[in-house]
């Protein structure tokens, strides 16, 4: 685990402890994550039977990329 993921488990532990959605969302756009990534990871970490950073650092790590292409040919 490096340090950066660490952290953003450490926030989001604390984020969704306090039950702040719109905080979580803010803070998963300040991570850079594209949408389809977030949903996924909100959902795994909703999902949590145990809500320590531990885990959610497991959930982000986890998660990964977006499987959406980022050059979508319309």
């Amino acid at each position: 685990m490096n340090a950066i993921i660490e952290f953003e488990a450490a926030k989001l532990t604390t984020l969704f402890s306090n039950g702040d959605v719109l905080g979580i969302r803010m803070f998963m756009e300040h991570m850079n994550i594209p949408l389809d990534v977030q949903d996924k990871l909100y959902d795994e970490i909703s999902s949590l039977k145990q809500l320590d950073t531990q885990h959610v650092s497991q959930a982000i790590e986890q998660v990964g990329q977006s499987q959406i292409s980022e050059r979508l040919g319309y």
